[in-house]
């Protein structure tokens, strides 16, 4: 079962040594994502809270390394357990693109607020791998945290998440 995955990992490794640099001017990325959020519960409860989303972020490029742009996201988390089901992150979002030898990485934050949903504050750090698709596009492969700000009455609270993100840039 493990030697399937390793080919594949060393497949995808040689495939990007012409991950292709941005230059300066406009940059979009359209993005997926799942996060979960492992929640302790009183008496030994624990369950395990799914977050998919689909996000879309624009921005202006100002050299091969930095990106600067706002974006949204539409998200829905499974258990409904809330009242709300569903979210709409906005958030600015900041990259930073480098090449180390034959390894296209990257690193964004994306921080913001939700206009809609059981939270407020939305906070994604990530790193990954950009894989070369042609022309000016890549497909992007992440993993991060995401921090999600509740209020509940009188208390306030943060949840940390671990998030899978996978896009294109173009």
């Amino acid at each position: 079962m493990k030697q399937p995955f390793i080919l594949l990992v060393a497949f995808i490794f040689s495939l990007t040594s012409t991950a292709n640099e941005h230059g300066r001017g406009y940059r979009g990325f359209v993005d997926t994502n799942v996060d979960l959020s492992f929640n302790q519960g009183g008496f030994g409860d624990n369950t395990v809270t799914v977050y998919y989303g689909v996000s879309t972020s624009h921005g202006y490029q100002f050299n091969r390394h930095l990106f600067l742009g706002a974006g949204i996201m539409y998200e829905r988390h499974h258990p409904l357990s809330h009242n709300w089901g569903n979210g709409f992150p906005i958030f600015v979002h900041a990259r930073t693109d480098w090449k180390f030898g034959r390894f296209p990485l990257y690193g964004d934050v994306r921080i913001g607020g939700v206009i809609l949903g059981d939270y407020r504050l939305y906070l994604s750090p990530t790193v990954g791998y950009r894989l070369n698709l042609g022309g000016k596009s890549n497909l992007n492969f992440g993993i991060g945290m995401n921090f999600r700000g509740y209020r509940w009455s009188d208390e306030k609270t943060i949840h940390p998440q671990l998030a899978v993100r996978v896009g294109i840039d173009f």
